[in-house]
């Protein structure tokens, strides 16, 4: 039955002969979990970790990126591209600090230009970015600013018995519904998008264009994809993304769409349909995630996934987050990752000598 309803899902889609590989993966430039020791406090205050990005997922290293880049240059298309990560980018985290001497009445954020200088041993990520942008091998697009709902965050601040203080000592604001006084919509606040009322709407416009004004001021370019964190976003900010000159909206194949007041309804995507606004709707239909299960690597599951993609005439637009290849929490997870990534890569020439690594600027 699933594999019936992706056959008659791809119908409409953008189709090609030609067997693109796309590689985005998502979250990188934001702050998850600080350190090992900051995992362990939020533990003992009752965080439970239940999930591989608060298990694995941190800021990237100098170290993350020198490894990661080193298995991208081993592998060559049939054209001579190298494997290329569309890095989707938070240019933006929160600037723990003024929020706090401000008691928690006005947000703040600082780029990820001084995020990466306060992280040890992320020092040198920026450089190394734009030197894997130079070498076309890591190109980042937009996750938006930061990864946080920050209406819905100082709300719960401004409460001083609010769990969300005792996670803001370590720099963690990645919660659940159950750790907050008044969720919305019984989620969490890692949706930097999702909405509620108009406040929320017209500070996510101010929101998305900041976002894509310090995007290019740190790359040099603008972007052209825009990923909803959590993939949630209200449409009232298409219009905002396309004066910014966004062309690739990328969400679900069934998303659902958040309304004002705790209203939702389902929307269905295909690659290419192009929406109102002028958007093209980009929809992921492989993934590779290495650290889902601790005895499988995810090789597998990406593989099967591609040849659908193949056999439908679509790209293969492989999902997949910063998660897998990071090690400052656990440094045998970005040894797992970029093993499987090796092997994953080998795969595809192996199965298909004419696969193409390209972005989604050339489809």
């Amino acid at each position: 039955m699933k594999n019936l309803i992706k056959k008659i899902a791809n119908l409409p889609a953008l189709k090609t002969n030609r067997k693109l590989i796309v590689i985005l993966s998502d979250d990188w430039g934001s702050v998850r979990m600080r350190s090992l020791e900051d995992q362990k406090q939020l533990v003992a205050k009752g965080v439970k970790i239940n999930n591989r990005f608060d298990q694995f997922d941190t800021l990237e290293t100098n170290t993350d990126m020198e490894d990661l880049f080193n298995v991208l240059l081993k592998h060559n298309d049939h054209k001579g591209n190298h494997p290329v990560i569309t890095a989707v980018t938070n240019v933006a985290n929160p600037d723990f600090k003024r929020i706090q001497e401000e008691d928690f009445q006005k947000y703040h954020f600082e780029s990820i230009a001084k995020t990466y200088q306060r992280y040890e041993d992320s020092n040198k990520v920026l450089d190394l970015v734009k030197q894997g942008i130079q070498q076309n091998i890591f190109v980042p697009q937009t996750h938006g600013r930061e990864h946080v709902q920050i209406n819905w965050w100082l709300e719960e601040l401004q409460n001083k018995n609010s769990f969300a203080q005792k996670a803001f000592e370590n720099e963690f604001f990645f919660l659940g519904a159950k750790h907050l006084n008044k969720p919305k919509r019984g989620r969490g606040i890692g949706a930097a998008f999702d909405v509620w009322d108009e406040k929320d709407v017209q500070s996510h416009q101010k929101t998305a264009t900041s976002a894509l004004v310090l995007f290019e001021e740190l790359y040099g370019y603008k972007s052209k994809v825009f990923t909803p964190p959590a993939m949630f976003y209200n449409p009232n900010l298409e219009a905002t993304l396309v004066q910014q000159d966004i062309d690739w909206l990328d969400v679900g194949r069934f998303f659902k769409v958040p309304l004002m007041g705790g209203a939702e309804r389902y929307q269905y995507n295909y690659l290419g349909r192009k929406k109102k606004s002028g958007l093209k709707v980009l929809v992921r239909n492989c993934m590779f995630e290495s650290n889902m299960s601790a005895t499988n690597n995810g090789v597998a599951r990406c593989m099967q996934d591609i040849e659908e993609a193949f056999k439908a005439k679509q790209p293969a637009l492989i999902s997949n987050h910063r998660a897998s290849f990071v090690g400052r929490i656990d440094k045998t997870n970005r040894e797992k990752g970029l093993k499987a990534l090796d092997l994953l890569l080998k795969s595809i020439l192996s199965k298909w000598p004419d696969a193409e690594f390209v972005t989604i600027n050339s489809i």
